[in-house]
């Protein structure tokens, strides 16, 4: 679609000074506030009229990508709700993957464009973590100040205006963005972003992005999914990812039937302490439990709790005992007769077992088969199972699940081991990785699914024997105050239990 197709419908003169739209294609809404407020020199009143009403902590990013009444009081206001304007405000429509519209919502620093910011100009595609570069300029996008080097964030200066750094720095120039506005590439702007959408918007038909909703450090997981299919954009995504890729795409035949019972369990409302897996995850968490013994030194003892729980040698290493019995840390049934291998959860990380679980949902809401609707009535975990046994591909989803929940055990267990180890030092994990996933379904089948590793900050540890808190001054009680256990009502309501009851005089 053409710029002049999204602006029809729109008044024939800028309804303010800088909402000028024909010369900025796809402009932000955020870009349009900069420009009125650096040429219009708009006062408090006016703002609020636009519907930004918090100036001070008000982000015109998140206002204005976001559907809620800021970004449509915008619209009427400049007398675009007729137009197409507004639905490119949102990072969501620039995205090669469907993220159920969280970027809408993940608040990140403004990244901008030199030579667009003079002109006051700003995309929502700028916000994009796998952009780096401005694609009609060929600048590096920035997120910091260039003269203090301050992260930049989209909210107002205490003059009301957008885009001023703190520190007085502001690249917007006004002859720029006034009388040499037609110097903006408009037209390269115009066809690029309409290639580029159509490819994004196709993307989008075959492309889910699984993220964990318990954690918020998802994006550069993203980053380096989206990265994996720019054809489009040439040399605008020239960082390369700080993060390891599997791709689980090989030609087999689906599990059978019920296989994805014990999956299925994985990310419910009650967390469970055992879940019976295929018989496959064996081998794969016992290689998991060698892995995590393996950061340890050779001549680490054994503790005393684990060699009694598990019947280990205390007089041995821990690489001695687990060498032979690698199997002992799993779970105390070990395999079956079904046969299933059972884990005990309390080992593997919450945010990847409940990743699974997102995983699994993903997958079958982004199927159109109806498979849930056989007249039989389901627990979850029931409804999970038969619906995917339905889904064809689903092989895919089963060895990324392997893969996932065998690395969230290695590092579970490596870090119950530094718990309970007596080493200070050893208390916290060196390394750890949150999974991000990427499901690619055409016609109702799963092609593949990809998963990417990206480190980030371990969780907080503690021992698994806790050292009582000293007592401060907050708990102490008031001077004069009595506690509970020896205020008259309270000796009355002993006294009573022990049918003791006092005559009233």
């Amino acid at each position: 679609m053409a710029w002049r197709d999204v602006i029809q419908g729109g008044p024939a003169l800028p309804a303010l000074l800088g909402a000028e739209l024909e010369p900025y294609p796809y402009i932000s809404g955020y870009g349009l506030l900069r420009r009125m407020t650096q040429l219009g020199r708009l006062m408090g009143v006016e703002l609020t009229a636009l519907g930004i009403r918090n100036r001070v902590t008000s982000d015109a990013l998140i206002a204005t990508q976001r559907p809620g009444a800021p970004k449509a009081a915008l619209l009427h206001a400049l007398g675009l709700r007729a137009t197409r304007v507004g639905d490119y405000w949102s990072p969501e429509v620039w995205s090669p993957l469907r993220t159920g519209r969280m970027l809408e919502h993940h608040n990140l620093p403004l990244r901008d464009c030199s030579f667009c910011a003079a002109h006051g100009y700003h995309c929502a595609l700028f916000q994009l973590p796998f952009i780096d570069r401005c694609p009609w300029h060929a600048a590096k996008l920035h997120t910091g100040c260039p003269q203090c080097g301050k992260t930049c964030w989209a909210r107002f200066h205490s003059d009301l205006r957008l885009g001023r750094c703190e520190c007085g720095y502001d690249a917007f120039q006004v002859r720029t963005a006034s009388t040499n506005m037609w110097d903006f590439p408009a037209t390269d702007v115009d066809a690029w972003a309409s290639r580029y959408l159509s490819w994004a918007a196709e993307e989008r038909k075959s492309r889910l992005l699984v993220i964990p909703a318990l954690h918020t450090d998802w994006m550069p997981g993203y980053a380096a999914l989206a990265r994996q299919s720019l054809e489009l954009t040439g040399t605008l995504a020239t960082t390369e990812p700080s993060a390891e890729l599997e791709e689980f795409s090989a030609v087999g035949e689906d599990p059978p039937e019920r296989e994805f019972w014990g999956w299925s369990l994985l990310g419910g409302e009650r967390p469970l302490t055992f879940v019976p897996l295929p018989a496959t995850m064996h081998a794969k968490l016992v290689q998991a439990t060698k892995d995590a013994v393996a950061v340890f030194p050779v001549d680490t003892p054994t503790p005393r709790r684990l060699a009694t729980l598990n019947y280990l040698d205390e007089g041995q290493t821990l690489e001695e005992n687990l060498v032979n019995r690698p199997e002992c840390l799993i779970a105390a049934h070990g395999l079956s007769s079904e046969p299933n291998t059972w884990l005990n959860l309390s080992a593997v990380d919450p945010t990847a077992a409940y990743f699974c679980g997102e995983l699994l949902d993903k997958v079958i809401s982004s199927s159109s088969l109806d498979l849930r609707d056989d007249g039989c009535s389901r627990s979850l975990q029931a409804a999970r199972s038969h619906a995917l046994d339905g889904i064809s591909g689903r092989r895919h989803v089963a060895r990324a699940l392997e893969a996932i929940l065998a690395r969230a055990y290695t590092q579970g267990l490596e870090a119950v081991l530094r718990s309970i180890i007596t080493s200070e030092k050893s208390l916290k994990c060196q390394h750890w990785f949150l999974p991000t996933a990427e499901i690619v379904i055409t016609n109702d089948e799963v092609r593949s699914v990809r998963v990417c590793w990206t480190a980030t900050s371990p969780p907080p540890s503690r021992r698994a024997v806790d050292i009582p808190a000293p007592v401060t001054s907050s708990t102490k009680p008031r001077t004069g105050s009595k506690s509970p256990a020896t205020r008259p009502q309270a000796r009355n309501r002993l006294t009573c239990r022990t049918g003791k009851r006092r005559r009233k005089k």
